[in-house]
Order: structure tokens, then sequence, then C-alpha cells
């Protein structure tokens, strides 16, 4: 089949959303699918969030998408996020093309961490809950990367809901393979955007904790280049920002850690993070909400408890080498299992299939009726 993938935002680039649209290329390709990417392109409009650039680049997606299906005769139009979801259902309504959901995340938890005002807080999460009710019953079918949103998904009146988390295509992350042969023993990293939802301040309050344990340990944030912006806030004792505009250049900085982190706690979305870490074979430490594909004990520390709790387990993690050891292999084995991978494409095939056979059966009716 031929299959436009929608996202409102640069692509490529180093942040989750896109890390995700180019794994459901490549699982795509290899269903022997004919793949567009259809998206702003490389570098505009980065910063997440509501912004006025975004309504032009908006249109200017709708009319790419539009002649996208066009030229390329594309059968099904799958979208990232909501953005790329109502641009997508407006071409798809027109051009008469079944559309795909794919959410990341439930905007009813995310949008509000984009803002710090109290009110605007609210009507945020409002607007969210509005557009977590409304948008994706009207796609044809919507894939969702966590159980929990995929409940949502069905209590909302989504059609044709199923749940793929994410798994890594072999062979994808360059950093992943050889394994760095020096470990630096004082160094906690943390790779991703430096957004609100990702939680930074409880990661400071609890590197804190660490640094009064350890006083030699560094905090370093590895994420996508212009994060100075916001991450002037985010200074303090022993905490470097490395900007990376690779991922060879994220994952030099973070291969020699001897702990990464994820403080996220919203757990509608799937952290890319963490396939991330546990394909360098990495000790990781997460907190329990957004702790998605881990296992406490055997491919992590899980943590359920305040800043405290996650600087007890980094603290533990940093002195005990064979723990780390243990927890890395155990997680890079899980990641790099390749029926993951097989039930991944199957899950994505059986989605597009059944789309194809509605699509048939209409089509049939049709004929009959006229």
């Amino acid at each position: 089949m031929r299959i436009a993938v929608v996202i409102a935002g640069p692509y490529p680039a180093l942040r989750g959303s896109q890390v995700l649209v180019a794994q459901t290329v490549a699982a795509l390709s290899q269903c022997d699918h004919d793949v567009r990417v259809v998206s702003y392109g490389r570098r505009l409009a980065d910063r997440p969030g509501f912004h006025p650039v975004r309504l032009p680049l908006n249109a200017l997606l709708l009319a790419r998408l539009a002649r996208v299906v066009w030229r390329e005769r594309i059968d099904i139009i799958h979208a990232h996020n909501y953005e790329a979801l109502l641009v997508g259902l407006l071409v798809g309504r027109v051009m008469d093309r079944p559309v795909v959901y794919h959410g990341h995340s439930a905007m009813e938890d995310e949008l509000p961490t984009y803002t710090r005002g109290p009110r605007r807080r609210v009507l945020l999460r409002r607007l969210g809950g509005w557009m977590d009710r409304a948008m994706p019953r009207c796609a044809d079918a919507s894939i969702a990367v966590t159980d929990q949103l995929a409940d949502r998904l069905r209590t909302h009146g989504a059609r044709h809901v199923r749940c793929l988390e994410p798994v890594l295509a072999p062979g994808s992350l360059v950093g992943a393979d050889p394994a760095p042969t020096v470990i630096s023993p004082n160094v906690v990293a943390y790779a991703g955007n430096l957004d609100a939802y990702q939680d930074l301040t409880f990661l400071l309050d609890a590197f804190s904790r660490v640094r009064e344990a350890f006083p030699d340990a560094i905090l370093r944030l590895v994420t996508h280049p212009g994060a100075a912006r916001v991450a002037d806030p985010l200074a303090g004792a022993g905490v470097e920002v490395v900007e990376a505009s690779s991922w060879e250049t994220a994952w030099a900085a973070v291969n020699d850690a001897a702990v990464v982190v994820s403080p996220r706690e919203e757990g509608s979305g799937f952290p890319m993070k963490l396939l991330n870490y546990m394909a360098a074979g990495k000790a990781i430490v997460a907190r329990e909400g957004a702790a998605k594909g881990l296992r406490d004990g055997e491919t992590a520390r899980i943590v359920t408890g305040g800043p405290k709790a996650f600087a007890s387990a980094v603290m533990e993690l940093l002195r005990d080498e064979e723990a780390r050891d243990s927890l890395g292999c155990a997680a890079r084995h899980t990641a790099s299992d390749p029926s993951r991978w097989a039930a991944h494409l199957q899950t994505l095939d059986e989605i597009y299939e059944g789309l194809a056979a509605d699509r048939r059966r209409s089509a049939g009716a049709m004929r009959c009726t006229e």
C-alpha cells in the first residue's frame, strides 16, 4: 500500500515524536509499503506547544499532504498527534482516504505543562480534554502507544483502537553498539527534550540529594540544539547541558554514564528515551508512571516515591557496578529481542489490512445500491 505518514513538526529531528515517526516509517518499509513522510521540513517550528507560527505551517502541511495524496495515489493517511490528525482528516475526507490516528499521549495531561499560569493551565487542560474526546473518534482507526492511552481513546468513542508500544528497529540506534569500555562512575545522564512534562525539576531535586553523598557527581542533560532558552533555569552545581546535533553526539554523551534516568511521571505517553537507554545497555532509574516496557529489578529500577526515593535508587546503582551491569545487560537483551519487532510489524499490517477491507466492503455496498 502507499502510505502518507504525517507529523506537524520538523522531520527528522532528535525528539521523541520524531523518533517514533522514524520507527513507524522503518516498520512500514519492512512491510513492503510505499511510504511518504509529510512534515514541516527539517528545521521549522521545533518548539512544542501552541504558537502562532504553527498556524501557517499547518496550512503549508495541509497543502503538502493534499499534493502528496493526489500525486502519489496514497491509499492511507497515518497521522501522528492532533495537528497532523486535523490536517489528515481534512485531506482524507475530501479525497476519500482512510485516516489512522497515532496518539503519543493524552493532551489533557500534556497541554497544561506548557504554561505556568494557573488559569492558563486550567484552560489548556479543558482544551486538551476536549481534543481527547472529539478528535480521535473522527479517525477510521487509532493507535495508542500505551494501554492507558488506548483505554482513554476507547472510552471517548475512538474506533478500531490498538495498543502498539514502540520498539526500536534493529540497528536503528547509532550509539548502542558497541557499549563503551570505560564508564564514568560519577555521571548520571538524562537524554531528551527539556519540556515541562519531563518533570526535570523533580530530577534536579533528586540530584541535589545525590550530590550530598557524591560531591563529584555530574548530571548531564543531553538534549537537542537550541535548548539554551530553557536550560538556564536548570543550571546548578554539577549540572551540565549538552546540545547534540546528531545521534552520534548524543550517545557519545550518554554512553559513558554510569546511570541514566527518566523523571517523567505522566503515564499516557511512552518515553522513547527508555528504548534508547535499553538498547545502549544502560542502568536505568525511572518513575513508575512512565516506566513503560521496564521491569523493576530486572531491566531497571522503578521508583514509586518522591525525589528522596529517586535519589536513593540512583545512589545505590552508583555504588554497585555489578547491579548496573546486570540491569544494563537485561535491558539490552529485551530491547534487541527480534520477536518484539516482528510483532510490531504484524500489528501495523493488520491495522492497514482492516482499513483496506472496510474500504472494499464500502465500495461493494455502494455498487449494490446503484
